[in-house]
């Protein structure tokens, strides 16, 4: 209902407020041109004046050229209004809308200070064959599966919706989870130790929230996770980058201070794709107990493992409680359902839960309880099986097609997850052009900066370095993307 009101003591005519704040609205843009008002009748009972009077209104409003009346019943906004809005006399009553004298106007200063996240800009696809980073296939979204718990949580648990809930999470969520990552990831983790997060972001944001002062050092592999670059960035955070090889971080290179914070992509290294060895896993435990720092163990695709066992967690293997790990169901079910989780050290669930006091209090319940039952009853293990194969498949395809059609193509990240970095020859074209030039071909491939990721310090080959999602094309997409990147890379440069 628009906003009028009517004071019937004041001095001026009800006619003339009813005026003056429908010309204000259209002033400040609130209603724009085209903009639906209610019927005379509507306003009229809404107000408790005789229709009689929002009539005259109206009309007042229509002879001025500010509103039209399209319809017998319908009057909306003039797409053409008149050159000056204010300042004007409206009949012989002279009611007007006021023009302030000009001035200066203030705000108070945003201290907030970092650029927005790149890949949420990315949720749908842009081209024919795009080969975007960590997007489901949206044929595997269970979707009967998902509707008919949806329909048995909100037809037998009503009461749940209506209330504000636990703030680390569902309980049963959070027990299906522990039990979830005590049988694939060997964390020996209890429900309390576990808090429901909007995705991974809400988990980093949460981190800083707990650790990071102005310049305060915290250490992140080089290149790195965009958003946790930017999280931690966002809260004046100092990052000090951390070379990364073909068995991950590079841990003899970390510093022997005391009290750091480490972020870590072990099980599948955004965006190189490589796993961090058994003698590197074991070093950095170490090296965290030594010093008294905190691991944070982002495992956002480790439920993809093609060619051999996953390794144990960094969590399942520390045994005196310092790695934070986060976990998300973004990539095994759907992003838009914003759900992850952290596994915390017993000693920081209650000032974790106190920040996402102050975050959000809690996730929406609805959803949580759907995917406590989707675990519960099988369906999620069921549905993981499923989708492996699925993407297998198509991390096959892409593979045979980049060595039929490229030649004998650097790949990296290739056993686990859900994209591959391809490293382009010397003096072909850069990452850069060719991505652009791909693109007019109506296939999209992102270089580490358009693909989610960032370099503290430039790595070695990095301008030759394509990432390549193929978790969301099918098999034919990827063979006709492929060769046309070949097509391309046959033409001189």
């Amino acid at each position: 209902m628009l906003l009028v009101t009517v004071n019937k003591k004041s001095k001026e005519s009800l006619q003339e407020q009813i005026v003056v704040q429908i010309l204000t609205h259209i002033e400040s843009g609130i209603l724009e041109p085209g903009s639906k008002l209610p019927s005379s009748r509507l306003l009229a009972r809404e107000l408790k004046l005789s229709r009689n009077t929002v009539m005259n209104a109206y009309q007042r409003l229509i002879s001025e050229g500010y509103i039209e009346a399209v319809a017998a019943s319908e009057t909306r906004v003039c797409n053409i209004l008149p050159k000056d809005l204010v300042g004007i006399d409206i009949g012989a009553d002279s009611t007007k809308a006021i023009k302030s004298p000009e001035k200066e106007v203030r705000f108070a200063p945003v201290v907030f200070s970092s650029p927005a996240q790149d890949i949420v800009n990315r949720n749908l696809r842009r081209t024919e064959y795009d080969f975007w980073v960590g997007r489901p296939h949206q044929k595997l979204f269970p979707n009967k599966i998902w509707q008919h718990l949806l329909l048995d949580c909100i037809s037998f648990s009503t009461n749940q919706i209506v209330q504000y809930g636990e703030p680390a999470g569902f309980i049963p969520l959070r027990e299906a989870i522990a039990e979830h990552v005590r049988y694939t990831r060997a964390i020996p983790a209890t429900a309390d130790q576990i808090v429901i997060t909007v995705g991974i972001q809400e988990g980093l944001n949460i981190i800083a929230r707990l650790f990071v002062e102005k310049n305060s050092p915290v250490l992140v592999e080089n290149p790195c996770y965009q958003g946790a670059a930017y999280v931690f960035k966002s809260y004046d955070a100092k990052l000090v980058p951390i070379r990364v090889d073909e068995d991950g971080l590079v841990v003899d290179e970390l510093p022997e201070t005391s009290g750091n914070i480490i972020y870590t992509t072990p099980s599948h290294q955004y965006p190189l794709g490589v796993t961090l060895s058994l003698s590197r896993r074991e070093k950095l435990l170490e090296w965290a107990e030594r010093t008294g720092s905190y691991i944070i163990e982002d495992d956002y695709d480790s439920d993809f493992r093609y060619d051999s066992p996953p390794m144990h967690a960094l969590s399942g293997m520390s045994s005196h409680g310092h790695v934070i790990y986060l976990g998300t169901f973004s990539k095994s079910v759907a992003a838009g359902l914003r759900l992850g989780y952290m596994v915390l050290p017993k000693q920081l669930i209650k000032p974790a839960i106190a920040v996402k006091t102050l975050l959000n209090n809690h996730n929406g319940w609805l959803d949580q309880a759907v995917m406590a039952k989707f675990i519960q009853e099988g369906h999620f293990e069921r549905h993981l099986r499923l989708i492996r194969k699925y993407y297998q498949t198509r991390r096959d395809v892409l593979l045979d097609e980049m060595k039929h059609k490229l030649g004998d193509v650097d790949i990296t990240g290739q056993d686990s997850g859900m994209h591959v970095t391809w490293t382009m020859p010397e003096g072909v074209i850069t990452a850069n052009k060719l991505q652009k030039i791909a693109l007019s071909k109506g296939v999209g491939i992102y270089t580490f900066n358009s693909g989610g990721s960032v370099e503290i310090i430039p790595t070695e080959n990095s301008s030759r370095k394509i990432i390549l999602g193929y978790s969301s094309l099918d098999p034919e997409e990827i063979t006709e993307g492929i060769s046309r990147i070949s097509a391309l890379l046959r033409e001189p440069w």
